[in-house]
């Protein structure tokens, strides 16, 4: 056969079916050795040595290594084994000349023109050989040794590169018989661009030979093993994909017994490190007589997980316990063995298939180890990709998961709470109008819940995967409100340092909810108008038009048409935000879902904060019913999470419920007065903000809290009623 390239070989210590007479023993721990082959540089085949069997080298093919060289005479040199004890020399068999003790393998040269070297001296006679002695003949470096290790065989002379190198890739040819060889492989020719007949061994005229008669022909194994990778790729779990190979060996091998190994088939490591090969599971076996099947030894399996384990092909190996696993009669019945590691392309070592055959079975071949190769790698890249798969599916669950988690939290935030007949109107109006790309404008009180509103048609509309933007526009001046609406390029006005996007930007694809809109200016409102009518925009200090996919939900507490009426707001924008109107009624107007908030408002802060107060009693129960809140379900919130800060019992009590003074008279009092009914709206307003603030010490912020508005908005109530 060919030399091939260089390859690391696992521990490949196998004895022959002829096995040395009893009592006969070696300086070694057992008498047979191998001859690994090296040319061009190169390791290749090994021949293994059993006595009382001999290796003739030479060109004729008789020979047991024939050497296809002009160098090599027909029987160019013998290798042999010679016991202790003196012999009687054969006629083919020259006297031994020096023996040792226990006995020794021989080589002697057979009158060849060209001579025969063992440690670059040329011998005479029958030379005994020692473990790691070099052998040339012929332009070969040969290798005598008793172990091949996982390592492969080190060279230790410089010349043996040189010795080689002497010789072309066409001169440096070797035939061996085909019951003595271990070849290795780490990828298969059928998968990486050769061609079984391009290969070295296709001018061995005894693999030759088996290929013919078997009709093994390179694009009928390429046909199959394309059916094969696809067949896997429909399969979605590794245990059919493993069936699936066994199906296809069944189909192309004849083997005795079969199995494949395959590590963590649920969560697939990294990679299997040699120490813990042992751990990977048997997942699948195929018998094709009564043989069960066996686990091969474990030194065999140390080594194929290692970096440099490659695909391992032995024949003739009865008897060798390094390479076989004994029956339950304790003896060794295995003529030859494929144990091919199953490696991804990121080289992680997932597992391995293993396969035999016994007398009967015609031993595999270079071809057969090919092939199982070309389907152990196919083998992994499915099982990497179904791995691959099952990673990306658990992931997109738990985010999905976490998904689903956030929009039902989103969603109890967003949960418009009450049975009334006036909040039910609304909720139906949502129903209807959030399917629709209508501008909607939503009125009500400060603090009746506006922003939920919006909120529930965001995300009852199709456009609940894009963004929902709020911006209040009373809290800002006129120049900074442009600017979070529109946005402003580098530069534009003093402390623009960067180009920033407005929220009009922002909110594409999505909704954006402009509360207060009555307090947006005319300029502005007449920019505003023309985005609504759907034409783009520039930022401020920019010349780029911008345009946008946006829904406007505006929202107001205060009378718009009035404002038209007054010119303190565009007609035109009016009715182009008119479009569609929700009022939303305060709590006053819907006493009956007072409670159902105040238990809803409960139950959050319970979860919240880790408390655990179970019900309000019927005394602050009947407080909150009798209660007028001018702060609307704000201030109702406000009450309730203070009252579970604060509550250090299981139940709110009355007392726990901070409630103003001035709305709880009910306005009863006030009523009665002649003062109150010639009172207008602002100035009641203005007196009651000025009793709130009384009651708070000036405390502007607990006031805003306690009347259920913005701080800023107060603020600017009070300046209002400065200058009046």
């Amino acid at each position: 056969m060919n030399t091939k390239a260089p390859q690391t070989t696992s521990s490949t210590n196998s004895a022959g079916s002829s096995t040395a007479p009893a009592g006969h023993t070696s300086a070694t721990r057992h008498p047979g050795a191998y001859l690994v082959l090296k040319s061009a540089g190169r390791w290749s085949d090994v021949f293994r040595l059993a006595p009382p069997a001999e290796a003739f080298l030479g060109r004729a093919s008789s020979n047991q290594i024939v050497i296809r060289s002009h160098q090599a005479s027909r029987q160019h040199a013998r290798i042999y084994w010679a016991d202790p004890a003196p012999q009687e020399a054969s006629a083919s068999s020259p006297p031994v000349a020096a023996a040792t003790a226990t006995g020794s393998w021989f080589i002697e040269d057979l009158g060849s023109r060209n001579g025969t070297f063992v440690g670059g001296i040329e011998i005479s006679a029958p030379h005994p050989l020692r473990d790691g002695d070099k052998i040339e003949v012929a332009g070969f470096a040969i290798q005598f040794t008793h172990t091949i290790h996982t390592g492969g065989i080190e060279s230790t002379s410089d010349d043996d590169d040189d010795a080689a190198s002497q010789a072309t890739d066409d001169q440096l040819t070797m035939e061996m018989s085909a019951d003595a060889i271990t070849d290795r492989r780490r990828h298969s020719d059928y998968l990486h661009g050769r061609t079984a007949a391009s290969d070295a061994n296709a001018v061995d005229p005894k693999n030759a030979a088996e290929r013919n008669a078997a009709g093994d022909d390179s694009p009928g194994v390429r046909s199959r093993l394309l059916k094969l990778a696809f067949t896997l790729a429909r399969l979605e779990d590794s245990e059919s994909a493993v069936a699936a190979c066994l199906d296809d060996l069944v189909g192309s091998l004849k083997f005795d017994t079969a199995g494949v190994y395959l590590s963590e088939r649920s969560t697939l490591p990294a990679a299997v490190s040699p120490s813990s090969i042992s751990e990977v599971p048997l997942v699948a076996t195929r018998q094709s007589g009564d043989r069960s099947y066996r686990r091969p030894p474990e030194t065999l399996l140390q080594n194929l997980a290692g970096e440099n384990g490659h695909a391992l092909l032995a024949r003739n190996i009865v008897g060798d316990d390094q390479l076989a696993t004994k029956n339950s009669r304790g003896e060794i019945d295995v003529e030859s063995i494929i144990l091919a590691p199953i490696r991804d392309h990121r080289d992680r070592f997932l597992g391995m298939i293993h396969m035999t055959t016994a007398a009967g079975i015609r031993p595999f071949s270079s071809d057969d180890l090919q092939v199982v190769v070309a389907v152990a790698e196919i083998l992994a890249e499915s099982v990497s990709r179904l791995a691959d798969q099952r990673r990306l599916a658990k992931s997109l669950h738990l985010s999905r998961r976490k998904a689903e988690l956030l929009q039902e939290q989103l969603g109890d935030k967003v949960r418009i709470v009450g049975k009334s007949e006036a909040i039910r109107a609304v909720i139906e109006k949502i129903k209807l109008a959030a399917p629709t790309h209508a501008t909607v404008l939503v009125r009500g009180e400060s603090g009746v819940g506006k922003e939920l509103v919006a909120a529930a048609l965001h995300h009852a509309s199709n456009r609940r995967e894009g963004p929902m933007v709020c911006l209040n526009c009373a809290a800002l001046s006129e120049t900074l409100l442009e600017s979070e609406l529109f946005g402003h390029e580098k530069g534009a006005f003093t402390g623009a340092t960067e180009r920033k996007r407005g929220k009009f930007e922002m909110a594409d694809g999505g909704t954006l909810m402009l509360d207060e809109i009555g307090e947006m200016n005319a300029e502005l409102q007449a920019k505003l108008l023309r985005v609504l009518e759907g034409h783009p925009f520039e930022r401020v200090g920019g010349h780029e038009p911008i345009k946008v996919d946006v829904r406007v939900v505006a929202a107001t507490n205060r009378d718009l048409q009035t404002m038209v009426g007054e010119g303190k707001f565009r007609q035109d924008l009016y009715y182009r935000l008119h479009v569609v109107e929700i009022i939303v009624p305060p709590l006053r107007q819907r006493q009956r879902d007072c409670l159902l908030l105040a238990q809803f408002f409960l139950d959050r802060f319970n979860r919240e904060m880790g408390r655990r107060i179970e019900t309000i009693s019927e005394a602050a129960q009947k407080r909150l019913l009798e209660y007028h809140w001018p702060g609307n379900i704000r201030e109702l919130r406000n009450v309730i999470e203070r009252a579970v800060v604060l509550n250090q019992k299981n139940v709110i009590e009355e007392n726990d419920l901070a409630l103003s003074p001035a709305a709880a008279a009910g306005g009863a009092a006030t009523a009665s007065s002649d003062t109150a009914v010639e009172m207008t709206l602002a100035e009641l307003e203005q007196q009651h903000i000025e009793r709130v603030l009384r009651h708070t010490d000036g405390n502007k912020s607990r006031a805003a809290a306690m009347l259920g508005i913005e701080r800023s908005t107060l603020d600017r109530k009070l300046k209002r009623f400065a200058k009046s």
